[in-house]
């Protein structure tokens, strides 16, 4: 059936009804899916959590709930856009492809609140509808840009420089007490170079992993946040950001992170929490790489 738009008030608050009910359904799924995963990760299975961690790092400026619908609808997807931006990229979709639907805020300009320095009105949240986008398996035509990736230990110790070099904190080797590989105080990461070393990728995992922890558990230098979780959660979330990272640029960081299964004991709602904060470690963490595949790629 061809789609007919609204014209009169009365079609027209009925279709922002239906958006509103889909967004709601939409929501649920989003809800029903950390449920079956806390239970997944009770039974001792993590492959919905690793393949979570990839989706985290292929749309990592999505929100968490947007990644999940990603990733529950199109698990192969490595990118996704709407028809207009598909054919701005001289590619288009498939006859007969299924849309991705993905959750998109309502927001009203917020009359309580002071205008910002530009002049410009605050806005509030009021809801959420939602929007079609296709992934890149339904689409055909000019190529896609390929992802950077890192084979052998020379181009490991490049990319390690690389990303240390975009690091908002100073990166330093020291000798690290025990037998930890590295520590941050939240004001510096320290790495240790003979343990650091023993391994290919090594080095850039626990680079990944300190900066985890410097962006989502301190709150200034020296100074642990207060609402921190506790030390093994906290130390999951830097393991599972390190992880996700390392394997978006083709790096061998050895066994995949696993302290996660049965952590959470069925709790729903303390994963969603993990999973948003390794979500925006991961984001911002990218977000400082963002040209270093271009850069990469030029050299």
């Amino acid at each position: 059936m061809a789609y007919t738009k609204p014209t009169t008030p009365a079609e027209k608050a009925a279709a922002r009804e239906a958006c509103a009910a889909r967004a709601d359904q939409l929501r649920t799924q989003i809800d029903a899916h950390l449920t079956q995963l806390c239970t997944r990760l009770d039974g001792g299975l993590s492959d919905t959590f690793h393949a979570w961690l990839r989706t985290a790092t292929l749309f990592h400026t999505y929100s968490l709930n947007n990644q999940l619908l990603i990733m529950m609808q199109a698990p192969d997807a490595r990118r996704v856009a709407g028809l207009r931006a598909w054919a701005g990229a001289g590619r288009r979709v498939k006859k007969g492809a299924k849309a991705v639907q993905i959750l998109r805020p309502c927001t009203v300009p917020d009359p309580e609140a002071a205008p910002d320095a530009s002049g410009r009105q605050p806005v509030k949240l009021v809801g959420f509808t939602y929007t079609n986008v296709f992934a890149d398996t339904d689409t055909e035509g000019a190529p896609l840009t390929e992802f950077m990736t890192v084979h052998g230990d020379g181009a490991a110790r490049a990319l390690f420089g690389a990303v240390a070099a975009r690091c908002p904190l100073p990166v330093v080797w020291e000798r690290c007490p025990q037998d930890t590989h590295g520590y941050t105080d939240g004001a510096r990461l320290v790495l240790d170079r003979v343990r650091c070393e023993a391994e290919p990728g090594s080095a850039l995992r626990v680079l990944f992993h300190e900066w985890t922890h410097a962006a989502l558990h301190f709150s200034a230098p020296g100074q642990r946040r207060a609402d921190a979780p506790d030390r093994c959660t906290r130390e999951l979330e830097a393991d599972a950001a390190a992880y996700a990272l390392c394997a978006h640029f083709g790096v061998d960081a050895a066994q995949p992170v696993a302290d996660y299964v049965q952590l959470y004991r069925g709790n729903a709602e303390k994963l969603r929490a993990s999973m948003t904060r390794i979500q925006s470690a991961v984001s911002g963490i990218l977000t400082c790489l963002e040209d270093l595949e271009g850069a990469a790629q030029a050299a």
